[in-house]
Parts: C-alpha cells; sequence; structure tokens
C-alpha cells in the first residue's frame, strides 16, 4: 500500500478533503452511489477528490467480487464433496443428523464473509482518515491504475 503525502496538500481545501473523506466512508453513507455522484460531480474540478472517488468506485466493486467468489468456492466445495440440497435432503430424512462437513463449512463460509466485512470496514475507515488529512493513499493494484488514470504518472 503506497501512502504518499500529497505535494500539494497545502493547495487543497477543507471541502476536497471532506468529500474525499465520503468518498472513502460511502461504504456508510449510501454504497457506491455516493462515490459515483462525487466522481461526475468533480472530475473536472479536484484531481485529488478524482482520485479518492474513483478509488473507492472500484474499491466497492472489488470487494463485492471477493464475496462472490469465496461464496463460489465454498459452494463448490459442498458440491466436490457430495454434500448439496439432495444430500442434505437425503441425510436428514433418515436419522436426522446434521452433516458435520456442512457444519464446518457454514463456520467458514459466515466467518469468512464476517471477516472480511471487518477488513473492509476497518480500511475503509483508513482510508478515510488519510485522506482527511490531504494524503494519497493508494490501495494496492487498484490505486496505481487511477493514479495513474487521475494524474497520468506513477509514484
Amino acid at each position: 500500500m503506497d501512502n504518499i503525502s500529497s505535494e500539494s496538500s497545502q493547495d487543497l481545501n477543507s471541502n476536497e478533503k471532506l468529500l474525499a473523506l465520503l468518498a472513502n466512508l460511502s461504504l456508510f453513507l449510501g454504497g457506491i452511489i455516493l462515490p459515483i455522484i462525487l466522481w461526475a460531480t468533480q472530475k473536472d474540478k479536484s484531481k485529488f477528490v478524482t482520485f479518492n472517488s474513483l478509488q473507492a468506485i472500484f474499491y466497492h466493486i472489488a470487494y463485492v467480487v471477493i464475496i462472490i467468489v469465496f461464496v463460489l468456492f465454498v459452494a463448490i466445495l459442498l458440491i466436490i464433496s457430495g454434500i448439496g440440497l439432495s444430500g442434505f435432503a437425503d441425510s436428514n430424512s433418515g436419522d436426522g443428523e446434521f452433516p458435520a462437513f456442512m457444519i464446518v463449512m457454514m463456520i467458514l463460509l459466515y466467518g469468512g464473509i464476517f471477516l472480511l466485512a471487518i477488513a473492509v470496514i476497518g480500511y475503509s475507515i483508513y482510508l478515510g482518515v488519510k485522506s482527511y488529512q490531504g494524503n494519497i493513499v493508494k490501495i494496492p493494484i487498484i490505486g496505481n491504475i487511477v493514479y495513474k488514470k487521475v494524474y497520468g504518472e506513477s509514484k
């Protein structure tokens, strides 16, 4: 993760810092819609807000994709193990025991999603605080791409 102290942080006004903070905290304030609105309204006015709002948009997309991939991974493991909906129905029809592997997979699924959600929330707060301080923090991979698009150079 790159933490770049903005060379023009003195040039940033409090509105730009506040809008960048809101873009990064959009997880709590309206989801992906807020950074889209901020990007659309500020793209010609402030590179700092544009960078933070674009990065927030792709951050939202990235964590949704990660959750979908994680759920699909767990579902594939369940299918491979032979415990699908029909396997669950068959196991419940006889002796009424719930398959132990199914319990482990559900703990893995819900525990993983919970830990991912906590990490996403924590990192959003970190990004918001740093952007309000006038720093540019680049999320790995996403940040470099967005930085090149907005600022036209790589740091």
